[in-house]
């Protein structure tokens, strides 16, 4: 072994805490935590040397601790004989790009709503002259054939889970044509044209729930989430009536609905400077007085109110603190334990959104579909409509796009230690922000190397 030549991976990453390093490999995610002092003669392996030339250097009492440091190190693949083992294993993960298929569906019931929040990405896209509508019955009925063709024609992927989203606008200004729909999915359910295993979400500012469309969402086991940002001062300083009326008390009014009629209910929580501003009656707010068993924080979108400088770096401790509460309560909130789950289970994790990997489609109210739906207002990227039988997915030159539109396919994301982790952030910040899908979206970058770190030294502080 001592005459062995050892290389650094090129995907070797150290996150130090003085007197622990912990050494890292983004594709691999398994850390490996060592002393500081053994750090320097770790890094004699960059361009590979000898593993007697790197070992005569160190004191003969600690020589057999550096051997088993070594070990583990090569276990983790950390330290590698041959680098090509480096490209083995990106080719490998790369091989999960480029194959378009849809596991998810947006049905944008109407572009209309009933409120006129600041930061809405969807309503910031259109132009003043902007024709907004609702779906009617038809196009919904075609959407859902349109969605049921495309599963189908993979017999291998189709009986994996799938998602239905209900979007808007608000959504329930539509409630009739979902009404029906959701009887509909249910038929296709039953005769197969969907699978078994196909959950039914929606988004809603939560202003027009009734008991009526409560007991008919709980019926057809439709997973409702309500849009607050915390108390009524950071959801009113955003989220208004198109009459410019404060909103929380009506969004409070939907949650005890809900909960009346025993439906667990999500919450979507857009971190504006307001809801950072007050950690503790936030998630006061989102626990203990919605009662919330599963939510998703969203950051602001360029373009919105000027952020204050260090904006993403905080929602980014807020996100992380509040994962701490939320693991002890059995609270699940989507964005970071999509990267939880990834360096838990060392799976790398390709994608952060539907759209990219090709992998969702969205109908608008008037039939075209496209793959984002914050691309709604300009059309871009929607290359056919509910009544074309014969698109193909699979070759389409917009989904073959975002099917490779990954961390793993972008050079400027090689060198990042969340490499494996991260998934990419969102292709429509980047490209309002800085013209193009396949920039970098910079506050998920910071949320993910933020992340990371934390679940590095919190595995480290459960595990010593």
């Amino acid at each position: 072994m001592k005459n062995c030549i050892l290389f650094l991976s090129k995907y070797a990453h150290f996150f130090e805490k003085l007197p622990t390093v912990a050494c890292y490999h983004s594709l691999r995610m398994k850390p490996v935590y060592i002393s500081d002092s053994f750090l320097p003669m770790v890094k004699k392996f960059i361009d590979g040397a000898f593993l007697g030339d790197v070992l005569s250097l160190i004191k003969s009492e600690d020589r057999q601790d550096f051997l088993s440091t070594v070990e583990a190190l090569r276990d983790a693949k950390i330290l590698i004989q041959d680098q090509a083992s480096d490209k083995k294993a990106f080719d490998y993960f790369f091989g999960m790009l480029g194959k378009p298929y849809p596991h998810l569906a947006y049905f944008i019931l109407t572009e209309k709503c009933n409120f006129r929040c600041k930061y809405c990405f969807i309503k910031n896209q259109e132009s003043p002259d902007y024709n907004s509508g609702n779906m009617p019955l038809e196009v919904a009925i075609k959407g859902l054939d349109f969605f049921c063709r495309r599963i189908a024609e993979d017999p291998k992927q189709f009986e994996l889970e799938k998602t239905i989203v209900f979007y808007g606008g608000e959504p329930l200004l539509n409630w009739n044509v979902l009404r029906i729909l959701l009887a509909k999915i249910e038929e296709y359910i039953q005769k197969g044209k969907l699978p078994k295993k196909t959950i039914l979400n929606m988004v809603t500012n939560g202003s027009l729930i009734t008991n009526e469309i409560a007991k008919t969402l709980k019926s057809f086991n439709v997973q409702v989430s309500i849009s607050i940002d915390g108390d009524s001062f950071a959801t009113n300083s955003s989220r208004i009536y198109a009459d410019g009326k404060p909103a929380y008390q009506d969004i409070k009014r939907g949650f005890l609905v809900c909960k009346e009629n025993g439906m667990n209910i999500g919450a979507s929580c857009t971190l504006s400077e307001a809801s950072i501003s007050d950690f503790d009656t936030t998630i006061k707010v989102l626990l203990d007085e919605c009662q919330v068993t599963n939510l998703g924080f969203n950051l602001m979108i360029a373009g919105e109110d000027k952020l204050n400088d260090g904006y993403n770096e905080r929602a980014a401790k807020f996100i992380i603190d509040a994962f701490k509460i939320f693991r002890e309560r059995g609270v699940y909130e989507d964005r970071i334990m999509r990267k939880a789950t990834s360096f838990v289970e060392s799976k790398v994790w390709p994608f952060d959104c539907g759209a990219t990997g090709g992998n969702q489609i969205v109908i608008a109210p008037d039939g075209d579909i496209g793959i984002c739906h914050g691309f709604l207002a300009k059309r871009k990227y929607f290359p056919t409509n509910v009544y074309n039988d014969d698109f193909d997915i699979s070759e389409d030159p917009t989904y073959k796009e975002w099917s490779m539109r990954s961390p793993l396919n972008m050079p400027q994301c090689q060198e990042c230690p969340a490499l494996g982790i991260c998934g990419g952030g969102c292709p429509f910040q980047s490209e309002i922000e800085k013209g193009s899908i396949w920039d970098l979206d910079d506050r998920f970058c910071i949320h993910a190397k933020m992340t990371l770190e934390w679940l590095i030294w919190d595995l480290f502080n459960q595990t010593k």
